[in-house]
């Protein structure tokens, strides 16, 4: 009997291909309009001036070697004349982690499931900020590099338990390969090496996505539970040598993070309170099942404050799941990552309410996480008409309301950056008044750490999507912003 995990289409990678093209297409059109937002002025204004040094310096606690460089590499080709290039990158990556997720769902659970977890973390509306602010090129990297190390972990591993077990059975039972036209030993030799070479491919991708953000200490933990589990050797020397495999995959990532820690994070670091208290860690008892809990009913366009329901759903899945044991290594990784992120964020970040737990960005990476082990709890269903019908309505209920969600999200961002782009018209405006004060902050809610100097200096520097504008046209433009932006930076006497 054929299940969903058997089924194989001809042209799937082509139809997700095509969905990641589209998706991206369309919402670059939709993003065209937005603007630099919130702390993401501090790279803008501070890219040009980066030493070597500064690319280790954490933002917000987290490592954010890769997405400084990104940003230095636009701002030195394109300035600040379009934002295009930065929200076509974060599209970009996107569509990469969709086509990843696909990869990773397919090989275990067959292609149609793949295909619908693709397409659900295409539009998924409550984690949006992770697609449509370029600024979370941080968390879409540590995505995209974590799942690259997930799908070549699970490949390095699986092929080294295959040899091992493979060169354990024709020991044990003395085959005599003498005759045969295929060489076993260069086979054997031939998929060690593959083995090798996805095992060390993974481990450099695990050290970029820990130098994309935070993000990426989760899928460590993942790729460390995803070894263990997968027993590589023959039964006589499996413990050992899944020891062995663990710290050797493991060494670069680990050590590259207890380098950088030390050196930057830790003097660097901007933690709001210590996470080693008992204070930080009794808050994990609400922050873990309302984050995960946030992520599972995001997939259907569900606010965290239903998140009870989605975290009810997620361990009776999971432990459905985490029956089959190492069988099942990958998703059982990929829960104890998703416990890991929520664990982790919860000690610094609960504090700031439950919230906190559904924010967008969080959203995402737990979709990232659990939608592969939602899809394991289906690999065994019979590929019957009617349960092809509930599978596919599941998942085009979860794509309708998660598209819903991203045009409102894309809307709402739209309007708040038509404010701010009228309120930098009117500072530039302003540039040459003498009653204007340099220190102070032109929109302390959505963006508190750009003051008129550093502004208009960046302007000057990198230029500006925004056209000069006269009297005249500054009295067209939005009455309240105007007078908002005058209030905030503008002296009663010069």
């Amino acid at each position: 009997m054929t299940t969903f995990a058997g089924v194989r289409f001809k042209y799937a990678s082509h139809v997700v291909l095509g969905m990641c093209a589209a998706t991206f297409a369309v919402l670059l059109y939709s993003v065209r309009n937005l603007d630099f937002y919130y702390d993401e002025w501090d790279f803008v204004d501070k890219a040009q001036r980066w030493r070597f040094n500064d690319y280790f310096v954490p933002h917000q606690e987290h490592w954010s070697t890769v997405p400084m460089v990104i940003y230095r590499i636009i701002l030195g080709v394109n300035g600040m004349h379009s934002y295009l290039p930065f929200s076509a990158t974060l599209l970009l990556l996107h569509s990469a982690n969709a086509f990843l997720l696909f990869l990773l769902v397919r090989r275990r659970c067959g292609d149609a499931l793949g295909i619908a977890s693709a397409g659900i973390l295409l539009v998924l509306g409550r984690g949006s900020d992770d697609f449509i602010w370029a600024f979370q090129i941080g968390f879409s990297s540590s995505v995209f590099f974590g799942l690259l190390a997930l799908l070549f972990l699970d490949a390095g591993t699986s092929a080294r338990a295959s040899t091992d077990t493979d060169t354990g059975a024709a020991t044990s039972t003395g085959t005599d390969t003498a005759g045969d036209d295929a060489d076993p030993g260069a086979a054997t030799a031939a998929t060690a090496g593959t083995s090798r070479h996805s095992l060390a491919a993974g481990s450099a991708a695990l050290v970029l996505s820990l130098a994309s953000s935070g993000e990426g200490l989760f899928f460590v933990a993942a790729a460390a539970v995803l070894l263990l589990l997968r027993a590589p050797g023959p039964t006589w020397s499996r413990t050992p040598a899944r020891f062995r495999t663990a710290a050797a995959t493991l060494a670069a990532p680990v050590l590259a993070y207890a380098i950088w820690y030390p050196l930057y994070g830790a003097q660097h670091a901007e933690i709001a309170r210590s996470p080693l208290t008992l204070h930080a860690a009794g808050g994990l008892l609400t922050f873990v099942p309302t984050g995960i809990g946030a992520g599972v009913v995001g997939l259907v366009g569900k606010d965290w404050h239903q998140a009870w329901i989605g975290f009810v759903v997620f361990v009776a899945v999971f432990a459905y799941v985490a029956r089959r044991g190492r069988e099942s290594a990958l998703p059982i990784a990929l829960g104890v990552g998703v416990l890991a992120q929520f664990s982790a964020t919860g000690l610094v970040r609960a504090q700031y309410g439950l919230q906190i737990a559904g924010a967008s960005r969080y959203v995402y990476i737990a979709a990232v996480f659990t939608l592969p082990i939602l899809a394991e709890a289906l690999r065994d269903v019979a590929w019957q008409p009617r349960r092809q019908a509930a599978v596919a309505t599941i998942a085009a209920v979860c794509c309708f309301f998660g598209a819903r969600e991203l045009d409102d999200a894309v809307n709402q961002r739209t309007h708040l950056f038509e404010q701010q782009k009228v309120m930098l018209q009117t500072v530039w405006f302003h540039r040459d008044d003498p009653r204007l004060d340099p220190e102070a902050v032109i929109d302390p809610q959505d963006a508190p750490t750009l003051t008129v100097r550093l502004y208009i200096q960046t302007r000057r520097e990198l230029g500006s999507p925004l056209p000069d504008i006269d009297e005249k046209t500054l009295s067209t433009l939005d009455a309240a912003a105007v007078a908002r932006a005058q209030g905030n930076v503008l002296r009663s006497q010069p």
